[in-house]
């Protein structure tokens, strides 16, 4: 079995800790402030006691119903092209690279699912549930929850938000041959995500830390699958000129 490389292994462990660092500062963070229910208020429309963004159609409709079905599509085709390479043979811009392309296929399926599992569990409960936005249930930060005496909320990590977030996956595709494109393509999915999360904000159906706990818990799934994969095998996989971070 060929062992894993240095630069591989400087890169999962340096990832390793970049993220257990995020989840120390979104622990303290959203603990010690009430930095959640401030970005909420603006949302929410105290004299109807509604988010006037629940219902409306660019939110509910284009953005949140529409814009799921093109992400799943989206993925779908991931599967046709990976399947394709598999049975066919790799089309000539992926002939290098047909690990890290299973990689981005399998966390479709993977990212969403963790999250499901995650969710079922989840005592944190969406913004319009809560008493602060004509809710009845305590608003709940990660700390809190752990030991919180409250009905499940299952609303965190955010459903939404996961259907898009497997892609992040992509940022890997040219990783460490070209990390400079990896960089770029990995913040540009980074923002998208978020904008996801934005969204479902808006319609208060969840808060910015369900947001960023899902970005956190996506990619941590997309490493493993990476790992998992040994998708450092793929030929165009050599050596970066400088520390893998």
């Amino acid at each position: 079995m060929r062992r894993v490389p240095a630069w591989a292994r400087r890169f999962y462990l340096w990832q390793g800790a970049l993220l257990a660092l995020a989840a120390l500062l979104l622990a303290w963070v959203f603990h010690a402030t009430r930095l959640d229910l401030q970005l909420e208020a603006p949302y929410y429309d105290a004299v109807n006691h509604t988010f006037p963004w629940r219902y409306a159609w660019v939110t509910k409709y284009l953005l949140h119903r529409h814009l799921k079905v093109a992400l799943i599509v989206a993925g779908l085709l991931v599967w046709a092209v990976a399947l394709r390479a598999r049975f066919v043979g790799a089309p000539r811009f992926l002939a290098a690279r047909t690990r890290r392309w299973w990689v981005i296929a399998w966390c479709f399926v993977l990212v969403p699912l963790a999250s499901a599992v995650l969710r079922r569990l989840s005592p944190m409960h969406c913004p319009w549930d809560i008493a602060e936005f004509g809710g009845r249930m305590p608003y709940l930060d990660a700390v809190r929850a752990l030991s919180a005496n409250v009905p499940p909320g299952h609303c965190a990590p955010a459903g939404y938000m996961t259907v898009g977030t497997w892609l992040l996956a992509f940022a890997l595709l040219w990783y460490p041959e070209r990390r400079a494109r990896s960089v770029v393509i990995g913040v540009g999915l980074v923002l998208v995500s978020l904008a996801l999360g934005w969204v479902q904000q808006m319609r208060g159906a969840h808060f910015l830390s369900h947001s960023l706990w899902s970005l956190w818990w996506s990619w941590l799934v997309i490493l493993a699958v990476h790992a998992a994969s040994r998708a450092w095998r793929d030929p165009a996989a050599v050596p970066p000129a400088g520390p893998a971070t």
